[in-house]
């Protein structure tokens, strides 16, 4: 069953609750606080503007002006953007080399051209970040008219699969000056759809009105005008899958396609922001020193302002010249203020260690405890909380690249006229965490001592730097090597008999 946009609000029903929850987590990830939270919102700025018209004081038809004003900052500590960046981190480091699985063959070409185009490396902390704000990201496959294939990924507010399970479609908005000072909204929509034929393609734009789709209207004259290329509609024989896809958070049978990683903890984020405002508040109106000086002075000044300006009241600059009662010998004074504020700070380390529980994310991540561990195990005990998140994270996305880049065959293959062989490529993975260099070495050693490691493996694990000409280099120069050691007679003294 496909979706209907016209006439209708976008985005569509049931996804509309959906995008809605999206946007949300993703103020909370940016730090936009204030647009979420109704106690940031009752932080405001008042101003007080005293006036009095005396011939004296014009100046140009205006009269003078004194503002008081009095303003507290809403302080935020976002750790939300620490919940999700940390499994973004640990899998940026992980990820490997990507290739097809075969030795030779065009396969192994046009994988490598995939991986080029796509740059999967670059954009894997982007698209995991995302993924774990939205609670779902999107990739879809493109080939453009040179031929050049790739993958790239999408937000999660922007892909509706149907409910029948044979279509989904890509929709944006896109905005367009009109020439006035104002925006001109069109919905574009790329819809997928499977068949008894195949594969259908499809593009569709429509108008819109704030949220509202209205009718639609021709795509060619829609690219023309705005001078933009726009695929034309394709129907592909040969293929009998998707070619998008979308790789899930935290799924369940109530939340199939996922669910925000900082769904647990936004009040938890509100009251770290309000505790630590609130101390800021008490800081600002107490922790300066306050001056205090006789009533006299002060009935004094405060006359003079009355007369001049028609409100009384006293400045700081009224105070720099002042006099002292000769009688008591009162002058101004400063006060200030001893805070006690220890039970805040445990408490905002308490609602800090709270949110890290929640979300599954280490201590030793937000930097509360030590992380430093004697060895690559030891630290890996300490990150263990993390690693563990992180590692169910990163079989989702190996899962995601590896059908994106086969997805990208079955492209080649209709628009080509390639004969790959769609199959998975292979994605080498690494440590999450950083470990010496003296045990990285001896543990890839080992494996390929043991001979459960091939030595290509071998050699790029523990040169992830080099080029592909350096490292055939370095496996011709050690197959060479043990050649030669081969060719070394070694002479064993035979065991003594008796005759």
């Amino acid at each position: 069953m496909t979706i209907i946009y016209s006439k209708k609000r976008f985005p569509p029903p049931p996804y509309d609750v959906e995008v809605e929850d999206m946007l949300y987590y993703r103020l909370l990830y940016s730090g936009d606080h204030d647009l979420i939270f109704p106690r940031a919102r009752s932080i405001q700025t008042t101003e007080r503007v005293i006036r009095r018209s005396r011939p004296g004081l014009h100046r140009r038809g205006r009269s003078a002006d004194i503002k008081v004003t009095s303003e507290h900052q809403y302080i935020v500590v976002n750790f939300a953007s620490l919940v999700a960046e940390v499994p973004a981190d640990l899998i940026n480091r992980a990820l490997g080399n990507v290739s097809a699985d075969v030795e030779t063959g065009p396969e192994l070409e046009f994988v490598s051209g995939v991986v080029t185009a796509s740059k999967p490396n670059d954009k894997i902390w982007a698209a995991v970040t995302q993924h774990q704000v939205d609670g779902l990201i999107a990739y879809r496959i493109r080939r453009s008219v040179k031929g050049k294939v790739w993958f790239e990924w999408l937000l999660g507010d922007r892909y509706f699969p149907h409910e029948d399970g044979n279509g989904a479609d890509l929709a944006w908005v896109e905005e367009w000056d009109d020439g006035k000072g104002g925006k001109l909204k069109f919905l574009r929509v790329e819809r997928q759809l499977l068949s008894d034929e195949g594969l259908a393609i499809q593009q569709m734009v429509f108008k819109m009105d704030g949220d509202a789709v209205g009718d639609q209207i021709n795509t060619e004259q829609y690219a023309a005008t705005y001078e933009i290329e726009i695929p034309e509609d394709e129907t592909m024989k040969d293929v009998s899958e998707l070619l998008c896809g979308f790789v899930v958070n935290d799924e369940t049978l109530l939340h199939p396609r996922g669910r925000s990683a900082l769904r647990n903890i936004d009040t938890i984020q509100e009251e770290i922001n309000w505790t630590i405002t609130r101390d800021s508040i008490v800081f600002d109106k107490h922790g300066k020193p306050k001056l205090a000086i006789p009533r006299a002075l002060w009935d004094t000044v405060a006359n003079q302002n009355q007369r001049d300006y028609g409100a009384r009241f006293v400045r700081g600059a009224d105070l720099e010249v002042v006099s002292f009662d000769e009688k008591t010998g009162a002058i101004p004074q400063y006060i200030t203020w001893d805070a006690k504020t220890q039970q805040s700070f445990e408490h905002v380390n308490r609602l800090i260690r709270y949110m890290l529980a929640v979300s599954k994310t280490s201590i030793q991540a937000a930097g509360m405890e030590n992380a430093k561990g004697d060895t690559g195990i030891a630290l890996l005990y300490l990150w263990i909380q993390s690693v563990i998140k992180a590692d169910a994270i990163k079989g989702k996305f190996d899962v995601a690249i590896k059908d994106a880049i086969r997805k990208c065959m079955l492209l080649e293959n209709a628009f080509g006229g390639a004969a790959l062989k769609p199959v998975n490529p292979v994605i080498e993975w690494g440590d999450m965490l950083p470990k010496a260099e003296s045990e990285k070495d001896s543990e890839e050693s080992k494996k390929y001592t043991d001979g459960v490691q091939s030595l290509e493996t071998t050699v790029r694990k523990l040169h992830p730097d080099w080029s592909e000409k350096a490292i055939e280099a370095e496996i011709q120069k050690i197959q060479d090597e043990k050649a030669v050691d081969s060719l070394n007679p070694t002479y064993v003294q035979p065991p003594r008999v008796t005759v």
